[in-house]
């Protein structure tokens, strides 16, 4: 191949080009090579390790379930018999394309300390063989005792849902969803309930994923809790509605300190139709679940006080109001 080529009275030498191109490819190739090489090798190690701690895990099998002991062992066999029975199949599947991402690599004339081929063929071999003996002789030993166990954890299950429904009516009757006034010191105490009962919900949410976790080791129906799931949404809504709240209550206590003089009506009419499109219309999708709540309503009815109340202050701001107006208006309102 040519490496110069003249043209009319230039001279371009190729030379050059070819030689970082050569080296982006070489680069290029060897990023591609060991991300495949990296990640075979980890694959394998997962797969070798996984089968190691089944094969050892499930060594010991419980005679009772009496004692925390026998229960922790308990938990522990069948931890191993849920994440065979997950992962055996995938991971079996994988297998024939991890062969043929070695023999690529062999094809690349990259070095293998270890005949990879041979290790995932050994593999396989171990891990359909520790799945047939977890799936089979040690669940049917463990059987009776998961199914006494079962019993002990379907009375757990009983009482949490107990405490959720608890939980959820507590949750309604004190979270701030009707509480038509606004202060600062309402509005620190709202954020301060809706802190707490987030720290709580989170605290039950915990509680239901480890019973979650119990009930797929038993093989028992999952429960959804769907009341947590709302106090969650709720919680969520509630918050956005108290920094509605907060964001325009706050904003009416700023203008009441503003002099006279200073007041600009057309522009704090502007902020109020704004409030009223964007912020506090109750058919916004962002209102759909606070606008019937009464501290929402109530707020939206400030809102709509407001834009009464500004026409009027922008009348009374006119230059042709007169001292005789002044004092006809006092003696109207006894101010």
């Amino acid at each position: 191949m040519k490496t110069s080529i003249d043209i009319g009275w230039v001279r371009v030498n190729s030379t050059p080009l070819i030689r970082e191109l050569q080296k982006t490819v070489s680069e290029w190739i060897e990023a591609y090579t060991s991300f495949l090489f990296n990640n075979t090798v980890a694959e394998i190690t997962n797969i070798q390790k996984f089968i190691d701690e089944v094969t050892n895990g499930i060594k010991v099998i419980p005679e009772g379930a009496e004692s925390k002991r026998e229960k922790e062992i308990l938990m522990q066999v069948m931890t191993h018999l849920r994440d065979v029975k997950m992962i055996k199949d995938r991971t079996l599947d994988e297998v024939e394309p991890m062969k043929q991402t070695v023999m690529l690599l062999k094809k690349h004339g990259i070095k293998m300390e270890e005949d990879f081929l041979v290790k995932l063929e050994n593999c396989k071999t171990q891990l359909v063989e520790v799945s047939e003996k977890a799936l089979g002789p040690v669940k049917e030993a463990i059987l009776p005792l998961q199914n006494q166990e079962a019993g002990n954890i379907k009375k757990k299950l009983l009482d949490f849902q107990k405490k959720v429904a608890e939980f959820r009516i507590k949750f309604q009757q004190y979270c701030p969803y009707h509480i038509d006034q606004s202060s600062v010191a309402i509005i620190d105490n709202s954020y301060a309930l809706i802190t707490d009962f987030y720290n709580q919900t989170l605290e039950m949410e915990e509680e239901a994923k480890a019973l979650n976790n119990l009930e797929t080791l038993f093989d028992i129906q999952k429960s959804t809790y769907k009341p947590l799931k709302d106090c969650k949404a709720e919680l969520q809504s509630l918050k956005y509605m108290w920094d509605l709240v907060s964001l325009i209550d706050l904003q009416f206590e700023a203008w009441k300190s503003t002099l006279w003089d200073k007041i600009d009506t057309e522009n704090l009419m502007q902020l109020i139709k704004d409030m009223q499109t964007k912020q506090t219309n109750p058919q916004n999708p962002q209102n759909k679940d606070i606008k019937n709540w009464k501290a929402f309503v109530s707020l939206n009815d400030r809102v709509k006080n407001m834009n009464t109340i500004l026409p009027l202050i922008s009348q009374l701001h006119s230059k042709f109001m007169q001292d005789r107006h002044w004092k006809k208006l006092m003696r109207i309102t006894q101010k």
